[in-house]
């Protein structure tokens, strides 16, 4: 039989005293801890789901003063978003949009820190692709070919993957690696996450090497 049950009650408490002095300090502190935890994981949440409206209101005078070409306000609103808002979806969306307006203003270099900027801080994993696959066209664009690899080159997703090789497709191309651009741009027809108009676009691509093309099956459209 269990030792306990032949403690009187006062042996019980005296033991329950003992067994509290020795354990009660470590399990207050342990409570303490997690209750901690449990708040301070509350409260970022909470930091972070006021930061991110907050950043979305600013995105909207953005878009806003963006639709009206009020360059001022535009410039305003984007510094604001980069300087209180760094790591948000908003403010990486904003700076590409951006980059997309000096482009057709043929400011190539802004439009390159732009897009630098939103890939560094874009706060989401899809976005900081779109940013890399925006930044790499331009390099490629503006023949900065080096940097367009090196910054491709360890990029790995399936959703993404078609974009890099027609990237890299381009790169070797351009450098005159012609069986690199084919193998790349095949590659990119392979891929799951082409369809439609951009299949046909890098098949032109292909063609244009006058190296052939791949095969059907691989790109026929689902």
């Amino acid at each position: 039989m269990n030792d306990q049950l032949h403690l009187t009650d006062d042996e019980q408490v005296e033991q329950l005293k003992k067994w509290w002095k020795e354990n009660g300090t470590s399990i207050v502190i342990g409570i303490v801890i997690g209750l901690s935890a449990v708040v301070g994981y509350w409260q970022w949440n909470k930091y972070q789901e006021t930061r991110s409206l907050a950043a979305s209101a600013q995105y909207e005078i953005f878009t806003e003063s963006l639709a009206s070409d009020k360059k001022d306000q535009v410039t305003a609103a984007l510094d604001t978003l980069k300087s209180e808002y760094e790591g948000t979806t908003y403010a990486a969306l904003a700076a590409m949009l951006t980059a997309s307006n000096l482009v057709k203003e043929k400011d190539i270099k802004k439009a390159i820190e732009n897009l630098k900027w939103a890939y560094e801080h874009s706060g989401h994993d899809s976005v900081q692709h779109l940013a890399r696959i925006r930044l790499a066209k331009l390099y490629v664009a503006d023949n900065q070919l080096t940097e367009a690899l090196a910054l491709i080159d360890q990029a790995k997703d399936p959703a993404f993957d078609g974009y890099y090789s027609s990237i890299k497709g381009d790169v070797y191309s351009k450098q005159g690696q012609l069986e690199k651009a084919r193998t790349e741009y095949k590659n990119a027809l392979a891929s799951t996450s082409f369809s439609g108009k951009q299949r046909e676009y890098v098949q032109m691509k292909l063609d244009d090497l006058g190296l052939g093309s791949v095969a059907s099956s691989t790109t026929s459209d689902k």
